[in-house]
């Protein structure tokens, strides 16, 4: 019984002592493959720099914000810190870089998409979210954007949230229109917040005037809209002096004078 013992727990030694052994050896070879890993990866060169979702920013001025060349080694190149650098444009909301082995990085870019123009001393943009941008000058890019006018002096610094609330205002009723998905959103041409009980839409072709008020203007907006598609003729659209939607349910239109 005792040599029966001595059996079991030599035979128990040795299959511990072959599980350390093994566990060593894969450590061991873990270690090499790791370390000829490290040392092929920092020979690798970034070759292809691949730029997604920018349409405002160009190529060249993304590369210009992140500082990353191709031919770069590798592991000189922290995904982190060029997600970080992005942001220092105003016109870049989110951004993402992550490598594609074995010499490719990926720039993943979401920008503040323009909801209007914003006319100051110096021309702006502003987006949905009330941050200002400033006007960049992309060739052959078309802004069909409508103008914000009448707001304060000091409307807040570009690449921050805008601290007028007026211009707040015109978004909100801007955002209202795209929400309608109404065919009035190509024909605004700008939104004038100069008188402080009339909230003014300026219409495209001929620049009639729609009036309403500044509290109610989602309902008498809507109004108008289903004037807009089923009675409007854009033939005579021109012909309009202003649309005044501040009584109840109902719209005024007032055509220009001809002249003899």
């Amino acid at each position: 019984m005792a040599r029966r013992k001595k059996k079991h727990t030599l035979r128990n030694t040795l299959i511990y002592l072959g599980v350390i052994l093994s566990l060593s050896a894969l450590a061991y070879v873990n270690r090499q493959v790791e370390s000829y890993l490290t040392s092929r990866i920092s020979t690798f060169q970034l070759k292809n720099i691949k730029i997604h979702g920018n349409v405002i920013l160009t190529r060249q001025q993304v590369l210009n914000l992140c500082g990353v060349k191709e031919g770069e080694k590798f592991l000189t190149v922290k995904p982190a810190e060029i997600a970080q650098k992005m942001l220092r444009s105003p016109f870049i909301k989110t951004a993402s870089a992550v490598y594609s082995l074995p010499s490719t990085l990926h720039i993943s870019v979401q920008e503040r998409r323009p909801i209007a123009f914003v006319l100051q001393k110096e021309l702006l943009l502003v987006d949905n979210e009330g941050v200002l941008l400033p006007f960049p000058k992309i060739k052959g890019y078309t802004w069909n954007l409508p103008v914000i006018n009448g707001l304060e002096a000091k409307i807040g610094k570009v690449g921050q949230r805008t601290t007028s609330q007026k211009l707040l205002k015109a978004i909100e009723v801007l955002q209202y229109v795209q929400f309608m998905k109404s065919p009035l959103w190509s024909m605004i041409a700008a939104v004038d917040l100069s008188d402080e009980k009339v909230l003014q839409i300026s219409l495209i072709r001929g620049g009639a005037k729609v009036r309403c008020n500044y509290e109610d203007y989602q309902s008498e907006l809507y109004v108008l809209n289903l004037y807009i598609e089923n009675y409007l003729n854009w033939d005579q659209l021109a012909d309009i002096e202003y649309i005044d939607l501040r009584f109840e349910d109902r719209l005024v239109l007032k055509n220009k004078k001809k002249q003899g």
